[in-house]
């Protein structure tokens, strides 16, 4: 072998070194953050509602928790469940983006003076959660929202369309 093939193994051998520590054994960069997760739209404890109402046009659908679970407001008994789904979806929901931060029209969205409110009241009379609903998206894999006293038109997950449907039907004066 000359000093000329050995001089070419030699860099041969480097180059595939060099290779191995920048693609396969280089430590490895770290991803660069995420932006935050925006908080759950219920942010209270499930135990500290006291009192869900949900008012769409004249209708309205009230639970009030007692001694012996959810009555509505004349004291007929609720079933737990569509209670309790809609507390947990609320408690795990985030909103998924910020469609529009100061709608001009806000009735584009299903918001305004004739949109569906839920609330969430605290055991002293203290509002827990005010929300203001729109319409689906276009989509219908989600739902306009705002928060009461924000101008900001979010979207969140259509699973909260589909537990309201729930919480309608189980009402006790939906089902005498």
């Amino acid at each position: 072998m000359t000093a000329r093939g050995t001089a070419l193994l030699v860099a041969l051998l480097a180059t595939l070194a060099g290779y191995l520590w920048v693609v396969e054994l280089a430590p490895r960069r770290a991803a660069p953050p995420t932006a935050a997760e925006a908080p759950p739209i219920r942010t209270v404890p499930t135990a500290a509602v006291a009192r869900v109402e949900l008012a769409e046009g004249e209708r309205r659908v009230t639970a009030v928790r007692g001694e012996r679970g959810w009555t509505d407001a004349a004291g007929r008994p609720w079933s737990e469940g569509a209670l309790s789904d809609l507390l947990a979806a609320l408690g795990a929901l985030r909103p998924l983006t910020t469609v529009d931060p100061d709608p001009a029209v806000p009735g584009d969205y299903g918001l305004g003076p004739g949109a569906r409110r839920l609330e969430l009241i605290a055991a002293d009379g203290r509002p827990l959660l005010a929300l203001e609903l729109g319409e689906r998206n276009p989509a219908w894999t989600g739902l306009y929202a705002r928060r009461a006293g924000e101008p900001a038109v979010l979207l969140v997950g259509g699973v909260l369309g589909w537990e309201l449907e729930k919480l309608r039907q189980a009402a006790p004066e939906a089902n005498p």
